[in-house]
């Protein structure tokens, strides 16, 4: 009885470590949602995009015959389509169900996150603050609260790691099938785990299989001797092009994605383009963007994870303990940095290179930073001991030691559980016209909105109603999405300035507009030089009619604001399409 309650009391304390890992996720969700509940029109920067059109599923009216929420709703996986539309079913719209979803998948993926830890190092601690630390990433960054296709990775990635250590091999596979039907170019990482998992690096030649890999064998590379890692990698290969076989197979009317040459003469992909890859300088492409591999840089404490590999080769007592299974952070870093190189070389087949490397990034170094932090605050626990045994005080030198060690832990733990600053970062857009919302949410539900301000990418999302074209909505990923995108742009450009009433009304016909939305500022040439105009295909045409602006030039539009506006804000102003032709 004795010899058990050593065991029952470290469950006890493993248990009030994964509650206080809990804690965390719980106090950043709840201010997150404490909140987006103060506003009455809030979305977040991202959802805008992938959220709002899959409000159809509540109204099948909503969004009929839009090109852009057609586009975002048939390039969305399936298994997100499916979440969101089971939900509905139930009651939930899909915005209101984006608000919730983060706080779930952070929990899911905190109590996943601390099983890890717990079989790469059993010791409560590491879980904890490989919790914290994975927590704070999220909470900081706008990937989770987005609640769109990638906010899913974490959940189920870290999920497969979880049951890839115990050797759970059906579990395994369900998170394979699940990232496929969530976020699938994950799915090429986790096969890629499990592909080198067929090797190993030893200083000793194989006892059992005796086989070598050529040149490999040089650096101390084997097959495997495990027979579980060549079932966990045929089943994960045969799982895995099964879930990415509808993808390979489906033909969308949107066609296929951008070629390498396209992008390259293309202003949207180039300098401080809307979709800025090439033109930047070499340490940006490299480590930034959508070409890089964006390592997380903050919270800084997450760095702490780079010197594991230096931590093991130390002879500190509590790395004896750490698991010879914790090579597969490396393999993760590994299978991450080759999709991402093949990324790069098959440019955009496998979508943008960071992709492969932003994510799982966040996730093996929060697992190694919190190994590394365990392992230094051991050895300082251990340092403290034998000081309080050869001498009766601290120095003052000891003191100062561990005040500067305990004004850095509050620092490492309270600074990015600020409000105030972990906010800023997850890229909330709140609405600033009510009445202009109000107005057009009353309007029929096939009401078009033509607009170049910024405000138009957020009127889906608080009005529900269409806007002809948006700077959120203008990727130039699928040429023929963006062909007709960018006509509607330029037409509307056309319309805007033109000095030509023919020209003003015909555009009203063709697109069947029902709103003009334009800025205060719209007549001026600043307002023409927003990134996604500026630096786009059609640039000499923005370009040409800023000139004309500077040079005095007054649009029909702008004359018709007497007569037909019908809402205004502070800075935006709403004007009746049928008396603009009428004009």
């Amino acid at each position: 009885m004795a010899a058990r309650e050593p065991r029952r009391t470290r469950e006890v304390g493993k248990w009030q470590w994964l509650g206080l890992s809990l804690a965390v996720a719980l106090y950043f969700g709840g201010v997150t949602l404490e909140y987006i509940w103060r506003y009455p029109y809030v979305v977040q920067d991202d959802a805008r995009q992938h959220v709002v059109f899959l409000q159809r599923l509540v109204d099948a009216g909503l969004f009929a015959n839009d090109w852009i929420a057609e586009y975002f709703t048939t390039v969305a996986p399936i298994g997100y389509k499916v979440l969101y539309g089971v939900v509905a079913k139930l009651g939930i719209a899909p915005l209101e169900l984006a608000k919730v979803l983060p706080l779930v998948l952070s929990l899911v993926t905190t109590v996943y996150l601390f099983g890890v830890c717990n079989q790469l190092l059993p010791v409560s601690l590491t879980g904890f603050l490989a919790s914290l630390i994975l927590n704070q990433q999220l909470w900081l960054n706008d990937d989770l609260v987005s609640a769109t296709p990638r906010a899913f990775i974490y959940p189920i990635f870290v999920a497969f790691l979880y049951y890839l250590l115990r050797q759970s091999l059906l579990p395994c596979l369900v998170t394979i099938v699940l990232q496929g039907l969530f976020f699938p170019q994950l799915v090429l990482v986790q096969f890629g785990v499990l592909l080198l998992r067929l090797w190993r690096w030893s200083d000793q030649p194989s006892q059992r299989w005796g086989m070598r890999l050529g040149w490999l064998a040089r650096l101390g590379w084997q097959w495997s001797e495990s027979k579980a890692d060549y079932r966990f990698a045929f089943w994960g290969l045969l799982t895995a092009g099964l879930v990415l076989l509808p993808y390979a197979l489906t033909v969308t009317k949107f066609g296929g994605a951008i070629t390498a040459e396209q992008m390259r003469m293309m202003p949207e992909y180039g300098l401080q383009g809307r979709n800025e890859y090439f033109g930047v300088s070499g340490w940006q492409f490299w480590l930034l963007g959508n070409s890089g591999v964006r390592v997380p840089v903050f919270p800084s404490i997450i760095l702490a994870g780079c010197a594991l590999p230096l931590l093991r080769r130390s002879q500190w007592p509590l790395m004896a303990t750490v698991s010879e299974q914790v090579k597969i952070l490396g393999q993760v870093l590994l299978a991450s940095l080759i999709l991402y190189g093949a990324a790069h070389l098959l440019l955009l087949k496998l979508h943008f290179p960071s992709r492969y490397t932003y994510h799982t990034l966040r996730i093996i170094l929060a697992i190694a930073a919190a190994i590394v932090l365990t392992v230094l605050l051991d050895a300082g626990w251990r340092w403290l001991r034998y000081k309080q045994r050869i001498q009766s005080r601290l120095t003052r030198r000891d003191r100062g030691v561990l005040t500067l060690s305990a004004l850095l832990t509050a620092v490492v733990i309270v600074v990015p559980a600020l409000p105030f600053l972990f906010l800023r970062f997850q890229g909330w857009v709140i609405g600033e016209a009510p009445s202009l919302y109000q107005y057009l949410a009353a309007q029929p539900q096939s009401t078009l909105v033509a607009s170049l301000d910024p405000e138009a990418s957020n009127l889906p999302a608080f009005t529900q109603r269409s806007t002809l074209v948006g700077r959120e909505f203008a990727l130039s990923h699928h040429p023929i999405y963006y062909q007709q995108f960018q006509q509607r742009v330029i037409d509307l450009i056309h319309a805007q300035y033109s000095l030509d009433s023919s020209v003003l009304s015909r555009f009203v016909e063709q697109y069947d507009v029902d709103f003009f939305l334009i800025g205060q500022s719209a007549f001026t040439p600043a307002y023409l030089n927003q990134d996604w105009l500026i630096h786009s295909s059609f640039q000499d045409l923005v370009r040409q009619v800023a000139q004309q602006l500077e040079q005095g030039s007054q649009p029909l539009l702008l004359q018709t604001i007497p007569k037909c506006q019908v809402a205004a804000s502070e800075k935006l102003i709403l004007l009746d399409a049928v008396c603009v032709q009428q004009f």
